[in-house]
């Protein structure tokens, strides 16, 4: 216990939380990823902000989660469609607003977050939770009727998971069935390895003078069936972590 960690902050941290994209990107990314229908995605790259100690002297926090970030995953197109690229951006990053949005309509939702999907033939906006769908402009909203395809879950998902669980597996349909949840769960700890691997630092001196290098700051490229980063084995570390023992 540390009243640093709780009651909220614990997520902070990665020894006990995934940070920004593990809390929200479930919310935030399930719009897109069900809607485009993504599997699990094989490259990724990051960014994040540098916090400094002093001037021009970079602070260094590799056991805690980032302030703020960037994070782009690339998904291998399907049925000889195109690859998908998803950029993730928090810490009060946000992509550039669409010229298809009025200079004063909101971008987003009241809380900051949201999504916007940019298609072949147009736009589409939300909010967390895929809250409030526009097209853009919004104008087309009114205009376009979208037929209601996906099954509603009105007992609430907490309800429907434990009503699955009591039912016995495959027994009970689910709207998020691990099938679905485990490709967008590693999709949100892909884009948390890139992060982690950003910060793997390597010290050497030269002339009595130590010099720093991040060898992790590169394109990861994700072999997903065998669950392992090809071209920077120092990464892998991260894939799998070895528990403790029990008491």
């Amino acid at each position: 216990y540390h009243k640093e960690y709780v009651p909220f902050s614990w997520r902070g941290f990665w020894a006990f939380g995934t940070g920004a994209l593990g809390d929200m990107g479930c919310h935030l990314i399930d719009p897109a990823f069900k809607t485009v229908g993504l599997g699990y995605p094989s490259e990724v790259e990051c960014s994040q902000v540098a916090l400094f100690e002093k001037m021009w002297t970079p602070d260094y926090f590799p056991e805690s989660c980032p302030a703020a970030s960037s994070v782009i995953l690339k998904f291998p197109g399907k049925d000889g469609k195109p690859d998908v690229k998803m950029h993730w951006m928090d810490g009060g990053i946000i992509p550039e607003r669409p010229e298809e949005l009025g200079a004063d309509e909101q971008f987003g939702d009241n809380g900051g977050g949201g999504v916007l999907i940019i298609g072949t033939k147009g736009k589409i906006m939300c909010g967390t939770y895929g809250s409030d769908p526009k097209l853009l402009p919004t104008s087309r909203t009114k205009e376009v009727n979208v037929p209601q395809t996906l099954a509603r879950v009105p007992e609430g998902h907490y309800v429907q998971w434990v009503n699955a669980c009591l039912a016995g597996y495959g027994r009970n349909e689910v709207s998020s069935p691990f099938e679905y949840a485990g490709p967008l769960t590693e999709t949100i700890l892909m884009g948390n390895l890139a992060l982690r691997t950003w910060n793997i630092k390597v010290e050497k001196t030269v002339n009595g003078r130590v010099q720093r290098s991040f060898p992790g700051r590169k394109k990861l490229m994700w072999d997903a069936a065998n669950m392992k980063i090809t071209n920077f084995d120092e990464a892998n570390q991260f894939v799998k972590r070895e528990y403790r023992k029990g008491w």
